[in-house]
């Protein structure tokens, strides 16, 4: 009769414990949901406008100034920079001789070559903030989740 108290004792010391565990599982549970609660009224207040104060100042009155003289300024004279580029040898050569190119011109053609701009970049997309379960929290669900089942089986037998 002893043998059956003590196995009974066991099983009362396990059960005992793995329902504390569950109730500890479970109030972390509930403590977890009143977190997520909270940041997500933290979030949804910090996304309310604020209100603005409106600040209407009065609006100057133009007062006539006397206008200067004018003085007549003598204008910079334009120079031109021209970039001279050979594309052939025959051009090239054309060139130095004298001007008569290949294609019986008798000027000097110069081709001038100006800088172009690059397209600009399409501007960086705003990154949405990850909300839910990523794919960690899922398998360690998962995993604790069988790590159950195989206790309760365990106990069972």
């Amino acid at each position: 009769m002893e043998e059956e108290s003590t196995g009974q004792s066991k099983l009362f010391v396990i059960l005992a414990v793995s329902l504390i565990g569950l109730l500890v599982l479970g109030l972390l549970g509930i403590g977890g949901v009143i977190v997520i609660k909270k940041d997500a009224e933290q979030q949804t207040i910090a996304s309310r406008p604020t209100p603005t104060a409106l600040i209407r100042l009065p609006t100057p009155q133009p007062t006539p100034s006397p206008t200067p003289a004018l003085t007549k300024t003598p204008l910079p004279t334009p120079t031109s920079t021209v970039v001279a580029q050979a594309h052939t040898q025959a051009e090239a050569a054309a060139a130095n001789r004298g001007g008569s190119s290949p294609g019986g011109a008798s000027q000097p053609t110069a081709k001038i070559s100006l800088p172009t701009s690059a397209p600009a970049a399409p501007p960086a997309a705003k990154a949405v903030p990850s909300t839910g379960l990523d794919g960690f929290q899922t398998i360690l669900m998962v995993a604790s989740l069988i790590a159950v089942l195989a206790v309760a089986r365990r106990l069972r037998s």
